[in-house]
């Protein structure tokens, strides 16, 4: 009865996963945009700006942007600019 139940459950999670699929799929040829929002190029250019005048964490400039971004996308920014900058050798 056990076995019986599992495949039931694994077939019903298939079929959900397949109409997400096709859904998204769906909404994309209509044109929609899939993912999150872009942010503002005022917004990045504050956080570049912070990145590169201070010597901030992120926690830090995410308390500074007020959460106008995800922590995530700071990192992110703060990765790609930090990674840019040549770091000096001690």
């Amino acid at each position: 009865m056990l076995i019986l139940i599992g495949a039931m459950a694994e077939l019903e999670s298939s079929l959900i996963t397949e109409s997400v699929i096709a859904g998204m799929k769906a909404a994309a040829a209509r044109g929609k945009h899939l993912g999150r929002p872009p942010l503002a190029p005022r917004l990045i250019a504050e956080i570049e700006t912070l990145v590169a005048s201070t010597g901030f964490s992120v926690r830090q400039i995410h308390g500074k942007i007020a959460g106008k971004a995800s922590r995530g996308r700071v990192v992110e920014i703060v990765k790609r600019i930090r990674s840019a900058k040549p770091q000096a050798v001690l």
